[in-house]
């Protein structure tokens, strides 16, 4: 589990890198080494994806229509949420989140609340 948080954080820095290149090396005109790197930072950014993903389908789904996101990163939570409102909203059924307190946040703050709290706002959906 930890592990793949690590790698998850090292293929994110690492894809990160290979963006940032890809811009610099298209900004400079240089059409050959901004694709390059590009394809590299796609690369990275699969494993990434996989890599936040694996640790959290534990937590994943209690119940069809509930997501349980305490315990996740801020940024898993979101693309489990996202994912989910996908689903639910195409059959127009209600969702049930568990987002936690955030006793494991920094000074017992709530990250992933506020977080989704904002994005079911930009999904227009009631809490």
């Amino acid at each position: 589990h930890k592990s793949l948080r690590f790698k998850a954080r090292r293929e994110g820095g690492r894809m990160v890198v290979y963006f940032h290149q890809s811009r610099e090396a298209f900004i400079g005109n240089d059409k050959r080494l901004a694709k390059e790197f590009s394809l590299k930072g796609e690369a990275h950014k699969e494993t990434w994806c996989f890599s936040i993903r694996k640790p959290a389908r534990r937590y994943f789904k209690i119940h069809p229509n509930t997501v349980n996101l305490q315990g996740l990163y801020v940024t898993e939570a979101k693309f489990y949420f996202e994912r989910t409102v996908e689903k639910v909203r195409n059959r127009a059924q209600s969702l049930y989140v568990i987002v936690g307190k955030g006793n494991h946040s920094d000074d017992n703050i709530p990250k992933i609340k506020p977080a989704i709290q904002a994005l079911g706002e930009r999904y227009v959906l009631v809490s």
